[in-house]
């Protein structure tokens, strides 16, 4: 293939590019994403840390006490372990609210983009 029908071959690539549909699921994302959007960010991630941090916090409680590394009963010796499991399940809610809205910004512009690039063609 010599150097000149390289770029003819990309031009004429270029036109023949289909359209990508949107599809329902991403209408209904966009119009969910357009709503969390218009909210303040702190309301948003602290409502999205606490939850996230509540669901590791009790996944993790049960799971360490299903071990064994903490005591059915009350014991005083337990509460610095259960602190322990609160602030980390916290901290891992926090992580995973941050990482959700980077990931849903990221997905909610691609959709945004595949269709102004329909309404261009």
């Amino acid at each position: 293939m010599t150097e000149e029908s390289k770029p003819q071959d990309s031009i004429a690539d270029a036109r023949h590019v289909k359209k990508q549909l949107v599809s329902k699921e991403e209408i209904r994302f966009v119009d969910y994403w357009k709503e969390q959007r218009q909210g303040p960010l702190i309301k948003y991630y602290l409502l999205y840390s606490v939850s996230w941090g509540l669901m590791v916090t009790l996944f993790s409680f049960f799971i360490i006490m299903f071990l064994g590394g903490i005591s059915i009963i009350p014991i005083a010796q337990d509460n610095y372990k259960i602190v322990a499991i609160v602030a980390a399940g916290l901290a891992t809610g926090t992580g995973i609210a941050f990482v959700a809205r980077h990931l849903n910004e990221k997905r909610y512009f691609r959709i945004l983009d595949k269709v102004r690039r329909n309404m261009m063609n």
